[in-house]
């Protein structure tokens, strides 16, 4: 059976005020000695522009590091419940650490595009670290995306870092060669048609060489702006191929920074319960190592 990561959307498409609202069951972030769940906190005025908070108790600002959870759907479409699952299994295995499970715009190809959507993801993270205080967690956080929301996570840690919050990445089957001609030309039945359509929505437009190697996680990624990253593909992927993940491991030997990579046997998009649990397990480890 195939974990919650995985979405009908996935499957049909590849890839107010800023403060503190929405608290579930009347909880008080103001109280480190409860846990506390804020549901549809806005961090901008646009709908989309939200992201639930999980916060443990006994949280102080030294030592409770955060992780900033982002969804997958093509870039277009998936919601943050959709990662839902895998923060309650984060919850249940690193009880100590706080969660966001953000929203962010979704591309339509022309006035939602990558921009957008960056720009989206940096303005939850600063919302994050300027309510560190009121939420008593640390700014140090890591990020942890499925399909297209790993491709997000790897992207903004690399190229869209400039406060150095992020700290390290876990990448569940990302697409992280976007510059890739051969797979822009192909056409997949899990995707509902031509890959470049899906592409072109994200990036705005057709494929653009020096675009579309500004927006790959491999060919952005340097020994200079890279952070600790770690890599999960199941070997019978047929929405994101497996050699993207083979390749952008191989980029980061070549560099030798420190990282880590599982190819899990039989997996496809999304992984079964036992593969589910040790994807989940080995991040945590490797967060609690690099937050």
């Amino acid at each position: 059976m195939l974990n919650k990561f995985i979405t009908l959307s996935l499957f049909i498409a590849l890839f107010i005020s800023c403060s503190p609202q929405n608290q579930q069951g009347g909880n008080n972030p103001n109280n480190p000695n409860n846990d506390v769940v804020l549901k549809n906190v806005s961090y901008g005025d646009n709908s989309k522009q939200n992201m639930d908070i999980y916060l443990p108790k006994n949280r102080n600002v030294d030592s409770t590091k955060l992780v900033v959870v982002i969804h997958g759907g093509a870039w277009s479409g998936g919601d943050k419940g959709d990662m839902n699952d895998a923060v309650t299994r984060l919850r249940k295995k690193w009880p100590q650490v706080a969660v966001a499970n953000i929203n962010y715009r979704l591309a339509n190809g022309s006035s939602i595009i990558y921009n957008q959507i960056m720009q989206d993801i940096n303005m939850a993270v600063q919302f994050l670290a300027s309510n560190s205080a009121e939420y008593q967690i640390s700014k140090q956080m890591g990020m942890l995306g499925a399909s297209a929301g790993a491709h997000l996570g790897l992207l903004y840690a690399y190229q869209y870092n400039d406060s150095n919050f992020v700290k390290a990445v876990s990448d569940v089957f990302g697409p992280s060669y976007f510059a890739d001609w051969s797979y822009y030309n192909s056409f997949n039945i899990f995707l509902g048609g031509n890959v470049k359509d899906v592409m072109k929505n994200f990036a705005g437009e057709y494929w653009n060489t020096s675009l579309y190697q500004s927006l790959s996680p491999y060919h952005v990624v340097s020994v200079a702006n890279y952070k600790p990253t770690i890599i999960f593909h199941g070997d019978v992927d047929l929405i994101v191929p497996l050699y993207q993940s083979q390749y952008f491991n191989s980029k980061l030997d070549s560099l030798g920074v420190s990282k880590e990579y599982y190819q899990y046997p039989g997996q496809g998009h999304g992984f079964n319960d036992f593969y589910m649990n040790d994807c989940i397990e080995k991040s945590v480890s490797f967060f609690k190592t690099n937050l």
